[in-house]
């Protein structure tokens, strides 16, 4: 895993230029991880469907770094703006006391944090027993905020699965049926956006049409996206079909996205997808790196999107619905909005306006070398075998063993994807 972090470099000038000056932002990284991901308590169900926690730990590569993981940027004090959003629709006395509480602790917009830190963790005074910043489950470490922090061996929540052994068989196989042991969301203000669908990832269900979209769950943002062809790419000596997410994925003014449009997203534009509803109302908002096929906002400077560095891409086995290469890349970015009744904040010189955090890139590159000779092995058995089912049924084996459900022990994978949030 890759990350790479904004530094605001003209803090001051910005405050002070009331309007005329834009806000610059300097990219910085990255750090690099390796991610090993292991299934436990794996559970098989009589409907066919498999259930998992997927535990992850993070291990640094030093020699990869771009940056000093100590070196100090300036970034915007989010568990402040997150507790200034919780204060938009709350009565005086509740303002009076966050009030109270940042200027007694001394709190400040905009603060200057090494760069590791922002991942894994600084105190933060704001965030002891303070559950009007942000809420109980979202603060893993009492008195600590870090987008990461910690997350480090834990599982990020229980998945269950198709197993492809169901009365639906391989054409559902590694679609999610639940989240956390529920079959939908809450957040959302229609059924269809609160519905779960969606692959878990690393499978699809085998014998994928030419055309055929598919679709991804990312549970940090309670949705999935859906991804269309685009061409055909080999990858270690195997055919495989290119995915990309299409362009308006992110795009209220379609229908299927209406139902995302919760306050206070402000649904407009393509691009950028406000998750506050999924985060206890954090106001988070997640796009593209460097805002590709977003508008970058008018205030702001220092961002150059490319499709090649800043796209997200997948590449899949067609026979088999097997992922083999991927480039999972996402930004953070915070919805900051200027709260008047506190004078803190009444030197911002605009009223809301989207501020870019970090973004990080995730990537498998190819499959390792045994897995390629098994997956060329199997993807002839078709041909060979003297029924083209048995061979399909080999196929649909070896998925399921490589996607770790027919391990009695954890597997451990050692891969570049990974996650943002919990």
């Amino acid at each position: 895993m890759k990350v790479y972090v904004f530094n605001i470099t003209n803090v001051e000038d910005w405050i002070n230029g009331k309007g005329t000056v834009k806000l610059k932002v300097d990219q910085v990284g990255p750090l690099v991880y390796r991610e090993y991901w292991w299934k436990t308590h794996i559970e098989f169900h009589e409907s066919g469907d498999v259930s998992y926690d997927l535990v992850k730990k993070f291990e640094a590569i030093p020699e990869e770094f771009g940056c000093d993981p100590d070196a100090l940027v300036t970034v915007p004090n989010i568990p402040l703006f997150s507790g200034a959003a919780r204060m938009m629709d709350v009565d005086d006395l509740t303002i009076w006391a966050f009030q109270s509480g940042i200027e007694m602790l001394e709190s400040q917009m905009f603060i200057q944090v090494k760069v590791k830190d922002i991942l894994w963790g600084y105190e933060e005074p704001l965030l002891v027993g303070a559950t009007m910043v942000l809420p109980e489950e979202e603060i893993k470490i009492p008195g600590q905020f870090g987008l990461l922090a910690g997350r480090n061996m834990s599982s990020e929540g229980r998945y269950t699965v198709r197993g492809g052994f169901g009365r639906e068989g391989l054409s559902s196989l590694g679609q999610v049926s639940a989240w956390k042991n529920t079959k939908r969301f809450s957040c959302w203000s229609d059924a269809s956006c609160n519905n779960l669908r969606g692959g878990e990832g690393s499978q699809f269900p085998p014998v994928i049409q030419d055309k055929q979209d598919l679709s991804i769950f990312i549970p940090q943002i309670c949705r999935s996206i859906k991804l269309e062809q685009v061409e055909l790419e080999t990858i270690s000596g195997v055919e495989t079909l290119k995915y990309v997410p299409y362009r308006n994925v992110f795009n209220y003014s379609l229908e299927e996205n209406k139902c995302f449009c919760v306050p206070p997203a402000k649904c407009t534009g393509n691009g950028l997808f406000y998750v506050a509803p999924c985060k206890f109302g954090a106001p988070l908002v997640v796009s593209w790196p460097h805002f590709l096929d977003a508008e970058i906002p008018a205030e702001l400077e220092g961002l150059h999107p490319n499709r090649h560095d800043h796209g997200l891409s997948m590449n899949i086995q067609p026979t088999m619905g097997m992922g083999l290469s991927a480039k999972i890349r996402l930004q953070l970015n915070l919805d900051m909005m200027k709260l008047d009744k506190v004078p803190l904040f009444q030197s911002l010189p605009v009223d809301r306006m989207l501020i870019p955090i970090m973004w990080f890139e995730d990537s498998i590159s190819e499959p390792p070398i045994s897995l390629t000779i098994i997956l060329k092995d199997a993807l002839a058995l078709p041909y060979n075998a003297s029924a083209g089912f048995l061979g399909l049924f080999l196929c649909s084996i070896l998925i399921q063993f490589y996607s770790g459900w027919l391990y009695l022990l954890p597997e451990i994978l050692q891969t570049k994807l990974g996650q943002f949030s919990n």
